[in-house]
């Protein structure tokens, strides 16, 4: 089966970070410093990591602040040298994550297309959006990573439906690394949850799931939620997967997330990690 190739991605950073506030007063949260770089750069090294060269930026009115950035990081030869190319695209309304990605549109040409939230940060030796690519070219279906949470943490994410024991048979040919997605709830109770299976900031979506959430602008009170077309996706016959990521995230999004990624990458980094390592060895005793 010929797939269209991924070539492009989606980073949404229009959110408003009350989980962080007051850091987010005077910042946008896809801006909070992590060690020597915004967050959001993590988030675009992973991007460029995975091959793709071309993202899309997806701000609020008035937010000067990435243009700044963009400008900024332009001026380093090394990053001149990776030709990665980074368009600008506004949501004009805070009408939730699937408005975010649909504000994209014009740029994406019927093509598919990763998308990426600047909160979740992963860490694996393979970059993960490389491995969500190589497996959505397996079947062409929309592809979202996932991690599993202990069961009480459920109503903080989108949950997932799967059956427990069949496979098909593009799973088979994949082999286990993909899941079947039958359904999608989001932020169920506990006692609701289908499983402790939740989707990660990190898809690979299709043009299809684009229709789905253009579907949903009759009918939205407040939000439009990428949840939803995805559910809708699924309930009208397509296809939908899912890969089980296990390797470490960090929810920069909430201070306590926040914080462990400062600690963990302050301690791998390249020319500050011994120092800080140091002063923390020396500093853990109250």
């Amino acid at each position: 089966m010929k797939v269209n190739p991924v070539k492009i991605a989606v980073l949404p950073v229009a959110g408003l970070g009350t989980r962080v506030m007051p850091l987010t007063l005077h910042q946008p949260k896809a801006m909070i410093g992590i060690v020597d770089r915004p967050m959001v750069h993590y988030v675009i090294d992973e991007i460029v990591a995975a091959g793709i060269r071309h993202i899309i930026i997806v701000t609020k009115p008035n937010q000067p602040e990435f243009k700044k950035y963009l400008d900024f990081i332009k001026t380093d030869p090394e990053w001149r040298k990776s030709k990665v190319k980074i368009d600008l695209a506004v949501q004009k309304n805070p009408w939730g994550n699937g408005d975010a990605v649909f504000a994209a549109r014009k740029y994406l040409k019927r093509r598919p297309f990763l998308v990426c939230f600047s909160d979740d940060l992963l860490v694996e030796k393979k970059p993960p959006m490389k491995t969500l690519i190589d497996l959505f070219n397996k079947t062409g279906s929309p592809t979202l990573a996932l991690e599993s949470v202990p069961i009480k943490s459920v109503s903080r994410y989108g949950v997932v439906a799967y059956p427990r024991r069949a496979e098909s048979h593009a799973c088979r040919q994949a082999g286990k690394s993909l899941i079947p997605i039958t359904d999608v709830i989001e932020k169920p109770a506990p006692s609701e949850a289908p499983s402790n299976l939740t989707i990660i900031g990190r898809y690979v979506l299709t043009p299809a799931i684009l229709d789905e959430i253009g579907k949903l602008y009759p009918y939205h009170g407040k939000e439009i939620g990428l949840a939803d077309a995805l559910k809708n996706y699924i309930y009208e016959g397509g296809r939908i997967y899912g890969w089980h990521f296990k390797g470490k995230r960090f929810d920069a999004g909430s201070m306590i997330g926040l914080m462990q990624a400062q600690a963990y990458f302050g301690l791998h980094h390249k020319k500050l990690g011994k120092e800080f390592r140091q002063y923390l060895n020396n500093n853990t005793q109250p």
